[in-house]
């Protein structure tokens, strides 16, 4: 008889369930002054079954990276399978800038990119997914260009686009605690940016 490794729905449910406490804990207290303890208390379980599925708070926060990687990659993977991909990330521009642009979430990255810098478990972990986003990032580029003119730019050029690509919507969450009152900015902005990812997508 085979005993399956993958865990449970409940197990990968309880797992959710403290990644979404730790971050709303994160976010309130950062990260070294949120205890296990109040991590624990948000998600509404003792300290000990958190335990049983992380073994500390670096393995927490390292999770929470991976599983906001995982919903980058999907987010990409769809517009993938989109007619007219440029017009389609064109079209939905003022949602994605909102949604780069939230002050909670911000707090959040900025969290772990300030963590990330002290801690090279973290820092590996960062690097890590950062560098499959980036990759996913270069074969939309490349789509969106089409294949003959994609063919046509060196290798770095495709990748100095990606990742200028990532440091525009990533700005954006830095920029959402810098100033205040961004939601009522993504008129102005929204034009801009439209300009900026025809520059990087369109051929």
């Amino acid at each position: 008889m085979t005993v399956s490794t993958q865990p449970s729905d409940r197990a990968l449910a309880r797992r959710q369930q403290v990644l979404d406490a730790a971050a709303e804990c994160f976010r309130r207290r950062g990260f070294h002054a949120a205890s296990m303890a109040e991590i624990a208390k948000t998600a509404g379980m003792s300290p000990g079954h958190i335990y049983n599925l992380f073994e500390n708070k670096d393995d927490i926060i390292a999770a929470i990276v991976e599983r906001d990687c995982e919903e980058v990659l999907q987010r990409i993977a769809a517009f993938q399978q989109e007619g007219a991909l440029l017009q389609k990330m064109l079209g939905g521009i003022e949602q994605a800038i909102d949604d780069r642009s939230q002050v909670a979430d911000a707090a959040l990255q900025l969290e772990v990119l300030a963590e990330a810098s002290r801690n090279p478990k973290l820092a590996a972990v960062v690097h890590r997914t950062e560098a499959l986003v980036n990759e996913k990032a270069q074969a939309l580029i490349r789509q969106s260009l089409g294949e003959q003119a994609a063919n046509q730019l060196p290798p770095e050029e495709i990748e100095g686009r990606a990742l200028l690509l990532g440091a525009l919507f990533n700005g954006l969450t830095a920029m959402s605690v810098r100033h205040a009152g961004m939601a009522q900015r993504v008129p102005a902005i929204a034009p801009v940016m439209r300009r900026m990812l025809r520059v990087l997508l369109a051929p």
